[in-house]
């Protein structure tokens, strides 16, 4: 249900906030919109949303963007590289409001990398081990 609620006016708050800064329509996309946390009545709203821009040489930028909407005053935008911050910022952002749960069967990048570099690692560990074993 989250995901589905319309964003429209959010989606046009975040690419005002992007023209303030000096982005113009093509040098970016907006993706993974989503309702994270909301205090009731429904006023205070916050969303996540993916920024994609690219470098002078073509190479891809990813930055995470949370917007705090206040429907009475206006909204607040923050957008970050270090997912530490986001979720620094989200937690203060969010607090006593109620949280969008993550179900089990998301695993955002970060928690999907390391799980593959611990994998990975224990892999070579392993593969140092025998070959250190005596040949019989």
């Amino acid at each position: 249900m989250w995901d589905k609620l319309p964003n429209g006016g959010i989606e046009r708050e975040i690419k005002r906030h992007l023209h303030k800064k000096g982005y113009q329509q093509g040098d970016y996309q907006l993706q993974g919109m989503e309702l994270i946390a909301i205090e009731r009545p429904g006023w205070k709203q916050i969303f996540e949303f993916l920024l994609i821009t690219r470098t002078p040489s073509g190479d891809r930028i990813f930055q995470k963007g949370l917007i705090f909407d206040d429907h009475r005053r206006g909204s607040r935008i923050q957008i970050t590289s270090n997912e530490a911050e986001f979720q620094r910022l989200f937690l203060e952002w969010s607090d006593g409001m109620i949280r969008r749960r993550i179900s089990a069967h998301e695993v955002d990048a970060v928690t999907m990398r390391n799980l593959l570099i611990g994998v990975f690692l224990f892999a070579v560990i392993g593969f140092l081990l025998l070959l250190q074993l005596p040949a019989s």
